[in-house]
């Protein structure tokens, strides 16, 4: 498995509120995160950075109890753990009153990729040249899409893009999406922030991802964002699948 990854303040905000991280796990595994925190300044950047602390040590303490086909509530529980820590911790500190973050997390294992998330942070799957969205966002403007008040090109310039309806550390209760798809070699898997996807087309990624070397990815893309505004904190993480390598004895 190959990642790299990159975050970046953009060109406009003061601070960079997104976090990112990823990781190799026995057997080949591997996984990744990205979240985008909310919730003034302080409260968004120690939304994020906590929300990834707590799901980094979902992986490293307890990945090990993880048994085939429990990848899903693996990966509930982390993020439920995370959301459970900064409700808790908006709840102590005044300055920190309505943090938030979004999460998107990927399990990639055994030929398929657990995919789950809440928010508009988003993954993806670049399979044979052709990038494919995994997540759906949980946003105002997507449920105006989804119920056909807008349609898909309206909403990419609505003025309440920014509402998001599920995030981790708004209510006790959280209830992330889940969902897998399978991954072959070649595949690469793309979680990003709504900076990234908000300044670049499909399209524009999609090129990017057909023509770039696989480490320089993130600063190319990264780079596109920025010069198209840079209106926002920006992140992409990769994940790219390799083949697996045969023993052979004898």
């Amino acid at each position: 498995m190959k990642l790299a990854g990159k975050t970046d303040v953009g060109r406009v905000r003061r601070e960079n509120q997104d976090d990112f991280r990823a990781g190799e796990l026995p057997g080949g595994a591997a996984w990744g995160l990205v979240c985008d925190g909310m919730g003034g300044a302080r409260g968004g950047r120690e939304a994020s950075h906590g929300a990834c602390d707590v799901i980094e040590r979902c992986f490293q303490d307890q990945y090990g109890r993880c048994l085939p086909g429990a990848e899903e509530q693996f990966l509930t529980q982390a993020l439920e753990n995370a959301n459970h820590y900064i409700f808790q911790k908006s709840a102590q500190e005044e300055a920190l009153a309505g943090m938030g973050t979004t999460v998107v997390c990927t399990l990639v294992r055994d030929g398929r990729a657990y995919i789950c998330h809440a928010g508009d942070s988003r993954a993806y799957l670049f399979h044979t040249g052709r990038l494919h969205q995994l997540t759906h966002d949980h946003s105002y403007v997507q449920e105006l899409v989804d119920c056909g008040t807008i349609t898909p090109e309206e909403a990419e310039h609505h003025p309440q893009k920014n509402i998001i309806t599920r995030a981790l550390g708004v209510d006790y209760r959280l209830g992330p999406d889940n969902n897998s798809v399978v991954v072959l070699p070649g595949d690469m898997l793309l979680l990003c922030s709504d900076g990234l996807t908000n300044a670049l087309t499909v399209g524009e990624i999609e090129s990017l991802l057909n023509k770039v070397n696989f480490y320089d990815l993130p600063d190319r893309l990264i780079d596109a964002a920025n010069a198209a505004g840079g209106q926002d904190n920006i992140t992409a993480l990769l994940l790219g699948i390799e083949p697996v390598e045969v023993q052979r004895h004898g």
